[in-house]
């Protein structure tokens, strides 16, 4: 029998490779691979190989994610890395992450500067958070307060045009038009993550995540979970170490760091077909100290994605980042608000507890 494979071994053994997913079921009968094949074909794409782990990984009982050690579950894998075929594509199915990491990039960057472009030339900006006074005149249908807040921000250059769901449109005395967006935490997150999708050419699959988010109550935890079935690298980050969590009485942040490190999922969800987040590494132990020099080649690994999603503390908060830099929106904010979304290094991030999603390829 083989020994213990560890997930990323997996995953590398059979990417670019084609399995017959009528034999495999014949191979074991009870292994239910329907959803996964095209054709009757597995695709070696990161998406399905993520969802075979997942299935293989219920026939283990060794209480790590990230490992199989029982014999059913080896005995699959070995069928699997035997009978595996190369192939010559793999397929759309695999995305281009170089693009999807560059487009996130490029979508924090442009949607940033913009807003704040408004706000140089206009006096109002794009967006508007969902906790904002702004969007409580709009609950409220105050339309002679919303605009007294416009006069306010825009030198009374602006007046309100319409009000539609998410958005106001307003114009200005010279006939031009602008709309301003509604954001949140949750927003700002999934608007750059459908400009890094839609920008590589994955609207489609972006679309799936996106309604299963929604469906979800709008959790982060959730799109953890979504990006992690594309192959997306979860790294849970502690910035205090355990100890420092231990004597502070954070049992809950504390957990979460045990249940990482000890290879169990993370924030399971109250909803259908939620397992958690399988972490792939942990991070820990680098505020206000010198990180030792295995924590220091995990955060300069991580400063090197192009682009990341994330959780905090549970899902309390969600946010995106790149290049080193965690950037999220603050659901206060009025339209006139520069600030209304902050970049501030991963080292200094404030939020004890996370995940860091990174694509394919950057970890």
């Amino acid at each position: 029998m083989m020994p213990k494979i560890d997930h990323n071994t997996f995953i590398d053994r059979l990417k670019g490779k084609s399995i017959d997913a009528a034999a495999l079921q014949g191979a074991y009968p009870d292994l239910n691979v329907r959803t996964i094949a095209a054709n009757g074909i597995i695709t070696g794409t990161a998406q399905n190989l993520e969802k075979l782990w997942e299935v293989i990984d219920n026939y283990d009982h060794d209480g790590n994610v990230n490992t199989i050690s029982d014999a059913p579950a080896l005995s699959i894998a070995k069928w699997l890395f035997d009978e595996a075929g190369n192939t010559a594509s793999s397929g759309g199915g695999t995305g281009n992450w170089k693009k999807v990491a560059e487009f996130g990039d490029r979508s924090i960057t442009s949607n940033s500067n913009a807003h704040r472009s408004a706000i140089d030339s206009t006096g109002i900006g794009l967006y508007y958070g969902d906790h904002s006074s702004f969007r409580e005149n709009i609950l409220r249908g105050d339309r002679q307060g919303l605009q007294m807040q416009l006069d306010a921000m825009g030198a009374g250059n602006w007046r309100m045009e319409a009000i539609e769901p998410g958005s106001v449109i307003i114009e200005s005395a010279s006939g031009q038009s602008a709309r301003l967006q509604e954001s949140s935490c949750i927003g700002w997150v999934m608007q750059n993550a459908k400009g890094a999708y839609e920008g590589a050419g994955m609207g489609a699959r972006f679309a799936e995540i996106d309604r299963r988010v929604k469906d979800a109550d709008l959790r982060g935890t959730i799109l953890c979970e979504e990006l992690q079935k594309d192959g997306w690298t979860a790294v849970f980050y502690s910035p205090r170490t355990a100890e420092d969590l231990s004597d502070s009485g954070e049992r809950e942040k504390l957990g979460a760091l045990n249940m990482a490190k000890a290879g169990a999922r993370v924030w399971k969800s109250p909803v259908a077909e939620s397992m958690g987040v399988r972490c792939d590494a942990v991070i820990s132990g680098y505020r206000d100290i010198t990180p030792d020099p295995s924590t220091e080649a995990l955060l300069e690994k991580l400063e090197n994605a192009p682009f990341f999603v994330g959780v905090a503390n549970g899902g309390i908060h969600t946010f995106v980042g790149h290049n080193g830099s965690v950037c999220d929106f603050h659901w206060t904010a009025q339209p006139d608000d520069k600030n209304a979304m902050t970049e501030n290094p991963v080292r200094e991030w404030k939020w004890d507890t996370g995940l860091y999603m990174v694509p394919p390829g950057y970890w």
